[in-house]
Parts: structure tokens; sequence; C-alpha cells
């Protein structure tokens, strides 16, 4: 007997990451093409279309695809498949009609919402198994992005543009900057790099200063010590306002241990209402780069039974 299966597509300003996903969330089958952004609106269209037709074929001796789910970035109206703007990573990505677009060349029902609150769904459904109403999911890399999950729904706001958690306005130094423009692991690397007397001759990023780190070399000390603050600051402003069951951090440095969760937490703590913080879990992420086209595909298949 074949399955009901969904494309589940997760669009990144570098690659397009894609799969056969089951119902129960089974990844059956993957792929990866690059985005190649710069070629333009039309090109990068054409590439998703591509991208559901090479798993289309794929899937011919494994089940049957019901559906296509589809992550952006940039402000979604989830009821017409709509971009409506908001992703710099992609050139002229607006006023764009991406579902229709794609709908009309795989003839096949897609679905599409923003990227990170796609990403935040498949942790919830798939790494948590749906446990807990309220959660808080965390991406931390070149910026801070984020999705919320309340009483069991992702919010999204009310024209599409909630969630932009790493966009919470702080003070530092007398510089007013958004939290990921303080917090990010890009920002980390840059204050690494430029208090660097003798450079390495290849580029340092997360993994570089996570191994100095974890050396006690003074310099990583010095900026993972103040990521972290800065880190759980944001982190227990959020407890603060939403007391979640639980914050998922994902982004790839939240894969250098469990040290790395544990000294969020600290912080986060630190600065969190007392009240408000008893019985907060934060954890790491589970599904890596799999949870943007996990939460892609379940999304589509909820809207198609839907």
């Amino acid at each position: 007997m074949h399955k009901q299966l969904a494309i589940g597509i997760d669009l990144g300003g570098t690659h397009i990451k894609y799969a056969l996903v089951s119902k129960e969330g089974d990844v059956l089958w993957e792929g990866k093409k690059p985005t190649e952004a710069e070629k333009g609106r039309e090109s990068m269209i054409q590439r998703l279309a591509e991208c559901v037709m090479d798993a289309k074929e794929s899937a011919k001796t494994i089940g049957e695809v019901a559906c296509v789910g589809i992550g952006t970035s940039g402000l979604v109206d989830i009821e017409r498949g709509f971009v409506m703007g908001g992703a710099p990573n992609l050139p002229d990505w607006e006023n764009l009609p991406l579902a229709d677009l794609i709908s009309d060349r795989v003839e096949l029902p897609v679905y599409v919402d923003n990227d990170a609150n796609l990403m935040g769904l498949g942790e919830y459904i798939f790494g948590l198994k749906g446990q807990g109403k309220n959660l808080i999911f965390l991406t931390i890399g070149t910026g801070i992005g984020g999705a919320m999950i309340i009483n069991g729904d992702l919010y999204r706001g009310s024209r599409y543009a909630g969630a932009e958690l790493g966009c919470m306005p702080m003070i530092l130094n007398g510089e007013t900057w958004y939290w990921e423009e303080f917090a990010s692991t890009a920002v980390m690397v840059s204050q690494y790099e430029s208090k660097l007397k003798e450079k390495p001759g290849y580029p340092v990023d997360g993994k570089f200063i996570v191994e100095a780190y974890l050396k006690d070399e003074p310099l990583a000390v010095e900026v993972m010590d103040e990521h972290f603050r800065l880190v759980g600051m944001g982190v227990a402003g959020l407890i603060n306002i939403f007391n979640p069951e639980n914050i998922v951090i994902g982004g790839g440095i939240s894969e250098a241990g469990k040290f790395y969760i544990d000294k969020i937490a600290a912080a986060a703590e630190k600065h969190a209402m007392e009240d408000c913080y008893r019985g907060v879990e934060i954890s790491a992420a589970q599904l890596g780069n799999k949870a943007g086209f996990l939460g892609a595909a379940y999304f589509a298949l909820s809207q198609l039974k839907n």
C-alpha cells in the first residue's frame, strides 16, 4: 500500500532543501540544490518547480504525493500562499503569488508559510512530539530567528508579521540596536576577529571559537561569556512575557554541546522573574537542518486535510 506523502521545501538564501515526508514525519528521500538567488525571481520559481518534479519522480516507487509545503523567508499570507515581502536575502521576493505559481507548474496543491515558523513547527511536532502547548523556538546564526507556538498553534501575528523575536530593541554601551545585532553568532565571530591579534590562515567561525573556548583560550572565553549573557537576557525577556513550557534553541552553534544550552539557561534564570522561569525547559533543537522541510510537509498535509 502506497503512503500519502508531502514534499517539504526549505527555501534558503544559499540552498533549497527538499524531501519526501510521510504524515508520521519519516523522511523517505531528500535532495538539495543551490538557490542561485542572484539569478532573480523567475529563476528561483523555476528551481522550486524543478525540486518538486525531482521529488515527485523519486516518489513513484514509494507513495503518492498529495501536496507541497514551502518555507520561505519574508511575510507570507498563508491563506493565499502569497509572499508579501520582507525577504532581504531573496531579490524581488515580494508581491508574489508563490503557491499559485508553483501549483500551476507541478499540478499539485501548494501551501506556503514563513521559514522560521515552519522550522518551529517541525521541532514542535516531530522533535518534541507535540509535548506542551506553549513553546518558543529560536535559531541563532547570522541573526536570531524565531517561531512561537501558543495553545498548540503557530502564532503569526495580526498581519503575518509576528514572532520577529530577534528584533527586540536593546541598548548596550549607549547604542540601540535589535537583540540579534548584539547576540547572534555572526556578531560573536565579528567581535572575536576584531580583537584577535594574530589572524589564523583560515576563516574564523562559531565552531572555531567554541573549540577555543573549550580550551580556555581567554579571548574566546571573553566573547562567548558575553554571548551567553546577551542571549540569556533576551531569553529571560521572552520567558517573562510568555511563560512558555519550552524554549528550543537551534542554529549551528546550538550543536556545540550541552554546555552551550546550560550557559544560556543560567543567564536566563539570572535575569528572568522567578515565577515566570519556574518549570521552563530550555533545550537544544533536535532536527538540525531537517526541521524546515519537515515543518513545511506537516503544514501542507494539515492544510490539505482542513
